[in-house]
């Protein structure tokens, strides 16, 4: 018997100390996670979601689009993550509880933010909305949503953009081609005779 206390005694320091580095390992773990959602990520959104539920956090990570991604993080973690980096306004939103939406492509950022709107509706959740954004190194606060939920996506910018400057040119040609009628339509109303009498005046003698 005091063989076996003295085993528990010395086994204990060790014990706790293992504890630590299972808590510094966990949170190295936490933010590497993060830190790749950065990566090529075109928007970061907070979302306050103080006293959801695990069914509601996970009915709105299933309504979200392919490229968005909703992580539960600590706002230290988060601004741990975004030190030195253009994520870095993000940090002025990290108050209170927060899930953290994380958007790669700038196609469905409108996308996104609509599941979030339409989740708050589902649930009746009105007071759990969005904190604040950065998107394209831009920060935007709660009420500064609205531009972003109404932005033209990135393909249809383009489109509209391409459109845009073939337009001068197709103006121009169309104005070509409207003189180029107007001068044959000019030329089909002479008469003939009157043809006629500039070519012998034209012709020498």
């Amino acid at each position: 018997m005091p063989s076996l206390i003295y085993s528990l005694r010395s086994s204990g320091p060790s014990a706790s100390s293992s504890v630590p580095s299972l808590r510094a390992a966990l949170r190295r773990i936490r933010r590497e996670s993060v830190e790749r959602e950065l990566e090529g990520c075109q928007m970061v959104a907070g979302l306050w979601c103080h006293s959801l539920t695990v069914r509601q956090i996970q009915s709105l990570r299933g309504s979200l689009p392919k490229s968005a991604k909703l992580i539960v993080s600590k706002n230290t973690l988060l601004g741990k993550s975004t030190q030195g980096t253009h994520w870095e306004s993000i940090r002025s939103c990290a108050r209170g509880m927060n899930a953290w939406l994380f958007v790669r492509s700038d196609d469905e950022v409108a996308d996104a933010l609509k599941a979030c709107r339409d989740f708050q509706r589902q649930w009746k959740l009105d007071l759990n909305s969005f904190t604040g954004a950065v998107f394209q190194g831009s920060l935007y606060g709660p009420q500064d949503f609205g531009v972003l939920e109404t932005a033209p996506a990135k393909a249809e910018s383009n489109a509209y953009l391409l459109g845009s400057l073939h337009l001068p040119a197709a103006s121009l040609i169309a104005l070509l081609q409207a003189s180029q009628e107007s001068i044959g339509l000019a030329a089909a109303d002479t008469p003939l005779d009157a043809t006629t009498e500039a070519t012998t005046a034209a012709a020498p003698a």
